[in-house]
């Protein structure tokens, strides 16, 4: 059986909502309040719901919400997160901000075959809601400890990584991918910009981490610097 929530590090969680290959995160403070970052698809409330209830906890423990962005499978989910909730602060970045309130995905990256064959489906939507923190880069969030706004747009213009400082866990929505052994781009098509999306990864370079953990694929413990640094400098080279 898959486990409902599994430990990075000490008051630090990933919660598998499609296997891993969707996941959202959790931060514990010392009182017992938690940070969830991102919601998943309309379908996660529950996992995320049945992961919280896993630590003898509940919604209401929930102080704050963040998104990494605004796509479906990290906001398709966030209304009901919320209700279930309350009232938490939720948290974006400032050019994220928009997309979240409409309840829609940022423009789409067209320049590539992949991009020119999606433009014809359905825009994905969600249920809008309301952002009452929008962050830029460099801030330091007050929770756990501490988490660095990374901005790493491209992938949507308001697109952030989590830097959580006491745990050395970076948190790389949707910049870099993890298929078990392999790392990857998101598909180009549902980035805003493919080719800022792979530059501004590389900010991962200069960060200190230990633990790479991916909105898409299981994480990669104690190493994940050695990981990603091995993908993103071959990309750096061409």
């Amino acid at each position: 059986m898959a486990s409902l929530i599994i430990e990075l590090a000490p008051n630090v969680y990933r919660i598998p909502t499609m296997g891993s290959g969707i996941n959202s995160f959790l931060f514990k403070e010392t009182d017992g309040s938690l940070t969830l970052v991102d919601c998943g698809l309309k379908s996660a409330p529950k996992k995320i719901e049945a992961a919280i209830k896993s630590l003898k906890q509940d919604m209401s423990d929930v102080r704050k919400v963040v998104f990494t962005h605004s796509h479906d499978d990290h906001a398709g989910g966030a209304a009901k997160v919320i209700e279930l909730i309350g009232s938490p602060e939720v948290i974006s970045h400032e050019a994220e901000q928009e997309f979240l309130e409409r309840g829609e995905n940022p423009p789409q990256d067209y320049s590539y075959f992949a991009g020119k064959f999606f433009r014809f489906m359905p825009p994905s939507r969600f249920t809008p809601i309301t952002v009452t923190k929008a962050v830029s880069d460099g801030e330091t969030l007050d929770i756990a400890g501490g988490i660095q706004v990374v901005h790493t747009p491209g992938h949507t213009p308001g697109h952030v990584s989590l830097l959580h400082l006491p745990s050395g866990t970076l948190i790389t929505g949707d910049s870099v991918f993890n298929f078990g052994f392999k790392r990857a781009w998101s598909l180009s098509a549902f980035c805003t910009n493919f080719e800022q999306s792979k530059k501004t990864a590389l900010r991962f370079l200069d960060l200190d981490y230990t633990t790479a953990a991916f909105t898409h694929g299981p994480h990669i413990k104690d190493k994940g610097k050695i990981a990603l640094k091995k993908f993103l400098s071959v990309r750096e080279e061409k």
